[in-house]
């Protein structure tokens, strides 16, 4: 019996994937900027022209040197050339590899590599809290509304993570709106991204699959 793999990227928690890096755009006209931003890691679709075409340093005594194969930029998950052209080989839905040039601080230095924002914009509703004992319910506003967000136990590991068998069909890169700082993959791509050396950043985890709870629908 073939086994049900999913994986959860840890990569979003982890503070060393941040860089000083930034856009002309924040000092602008910050407030489309910061939108975009928010609704690509809520795995809603935006279009190219939402996201800035340039960033650069942010401090001027700091030489940026080799960048990882994912990263935060400017307040955006970004990817290497090499990643970019492993995810375009499978199924992506409405998530998006949109070109933007890195440069040093003094704006004219092109920073080494070309990269790509991963405009996230696919999610599925597959998380399981019930299932997942390590996670921790938020609630919202001084009346304690019914939790609608959850986040990771830090540092958790293989199965520590529940999700139903829905994650296993449709597109192989998605974020669950109900869990913060993470986001999903299938286990071919995975399985791709591995041969092609590229998940040491991306901090992967198995995920445990269950089966889809009885008079819930998707």
């Amino acid at each position: 019996m073939k086994k049900e793999t999913v994986w959860v990227s840890r990569a979003m928690s982890d503070s060393t994937l941040v860089k000083s890096i930034t856009c002309d755009e924040l000092e602008t006209d910050p407030d489309p900027i910061i939108e975009t931003m928010e609704n690509s890691r809520k795995g809603q679709p935006m279009p190219t022209d939402r996201f800035p075409k340039r960033l650069h340093g942010e401090y001027r005594d700091v030489h940026i040197k080799k960048l990882p194969d994912i990263f935060m930029a400017g307040g955006f998950w970004v990817v290497s050339a090499a990643c970019a052209d492993v995810l375009r080989q499978f199924n992506l839905g409405q998530t998006a590899l949109y070109p933007v040039e890195i440069f040093q601080h003094d704006k004219k230095t092109r920073v080494e590599g070309d990269y790509f924002y991963l405009a996230f914009g696919e999610t599925k509703n597959v998380f399981e809290p019930n299932e997942t004992p390590d996670a921790t319910g938020l609630s919202t506003g001084a009346t304690q509304k019914p939790i609608r967000f959850w986040r990771p136990r830090a540092g958790f590991e293989d199965g520590n993570i529940a999700v139903n068998k829905l994650a296993l069909e449709g597109v192989d890169l998605w974020i669950d709106p109900s869990l913060l700082r993470t986001f999903f993959l299938s286990d071919a791509l995975v399985k791709a991204l591995k041969a092609a050396t590229l998940t040491r950043r991306f901090d992967l985890r198995k995920c445990r699959v269950v089966a889809q709870p009885v008079g819930e629908t998707p």
